[in-house]
């Protein structure tokens, strides 16, 4: 029981003992020549502007706001300088968007049952006449003809 009370607090120390290992700013920036150093700063002061309104928004806190520009300076100066790392080259695929899929077609709303009227009613005039029918009942159904 002893020797694992002793390797419980030997890793909360290792975990606890040292509460941070972030760096607390950015590296110090490269050596840069005038005209380096006025495209860097040229370039920050958009990012601040952009950086403020954030703060203003409510987005980051003052704290984060300045982190972020000091991180941004060391970037910019690692680019100013030449030290950054060369962007990868551009892919030989193009992506290109799928096309768009044609509008359904609108529904088709089939009529309304029309039932045709028999002759014995009705707007048509009813013919008069004779018909003559004769017919026979089968035992798999019924034939007739009429005349």
């Amino acid at each position: 029981m002893k020797r694992w009370a002793v390797t419980v607090a030997a890793a909360a120390l290792a975990m606890l003992g040292y509460p941070s290992f972030a760096q607390d700013g950015a590296p110090a920036p490269p050596p840069l020549t005038a005209a380096q150093s006025q495209q860097v700063q040229s370039e920050m002061e958009a990012y601040r502007r952009e950086t403020d309104a954030r703060v203003a928004r409510g987005e980051v806190t003052p704290d984060e706001a300045v982190r972020l520009l000091q991180w941004r300076e060391w970037q910019l100066a690692q680019q100013a300088a030449g030290l950054a790392p060369a962007p990868p080259p551009p892919s030989e695929r193009v992506a290109a968007m799928p096309p768009p899929y044609p509008a359904p077609p609108p529904p088709y709303y089939y009529p309304y049952p029309y039932y045709y009227p028999a002759p014995y009613y009705g707007p048509y005039p009813t013919p008069l006449g004779v018909s003559l029918c004769a017919g026979r009942a089968y035992r798999h159904g019924f034939g007739s003809f009429c005349i």
